[in-house]
């Protein structure tokens, strides 16, 4: 089954990455984020890390706005933490929601 969780970018700052936590990978649980969606923004750049590791640099403009999804395949194993937010090169500093889909087994 597909959960879905929300978050709010926070204040975007320019010229300036912005994150926020996502999920974290729990004892017991394998997660695997499936989707990702946001509103479509231009000058805005989505940034989604697995720990250190930068895994999305996507220019979110580019997206349908019709179906504002990312189709992923990003395990999240115990110990593990994902964070998500924009890379603003504009002047607009309003948050953006974002929203992931993923499953989990036990």
């Amino acid at each position: 089954m597909l959960k879905w969780k929300r978050v709010d970018s926070g204040t975007l700052t320019l010229n300036a990455e912005v994150l926020v936590d996502m999920l974290s990978g729990m004892s017991g649980k394998n997660r695997v984020i499936k989707k990702i969606s946001f509103t479509p923004t231009q000058y805005k750049y989505l940034r989604v890390y697995r720990d250190a590791e930068q895994i999305v640099d996507y220019d979110s403009y580019t997206l349908n706005g019709e179906y504002p999804v990312l189709e992923m395949d990003l395990p999240v194993n115990e110990g593990q933490s994902v964070k998500v937010g924009f890379y603003n090169s504009s002047g607009a500093t309003t948050a953006i929601e974002i929203m992931i889909g993923y499953t989990e087994a036990a």
